[in-house]
């Protein structure tokens, strides 16, 4: 079940380059409907509200055609961040941030 989940995505024409990778143009959002089950089926539109849109702006999008880089939400870990650690007394307590694990079912790269 994909209805519901949290996804991250690149398109465009540009080849991308692993080694530049934050430079894409990433795009988030969530699904809220999807045209089949199975992920690998090539003709999968799924109706997508991105983050950086109204949620009235909501479109189909053809995962397998608009899309390089399509990544779904797995599932949710606790991470650890080098940056971040809080002292607690004498004692360096390092602090967990929520993580997404994501898969992808377009292999393009």
């Amino acid at each position: 079940m994909v209805v519901g989940k949290r996804f991250l995505c690149v398109s465009g024409e540009e080849p991308l380059e692993p080694a530049h990778i934050a430079r894409w143009s990433w795009r988030a959002g969530v699904i809220r409907a999807v045209t089949h089950r199975d992920h690998d089926n090539p003709e999968l539109t799924v109706y997508v509200e991105f983050d950086d849109l109204e949620w009235d702006k909501r479109e189909w999008v053809k995962v397998y055609e608009d899309f390089q880089v399509f990544l779904l939400e797995h599932q949710l870990v606790w991470a650890k961040r080098k940056e971040d650690v809080q002292l607690q007394g004498t004692k360096a307590k390092q602090i967990q941030w929520p993580a997404l694990v994501s898969l992808s079912p377009i292999s393009f790269l």
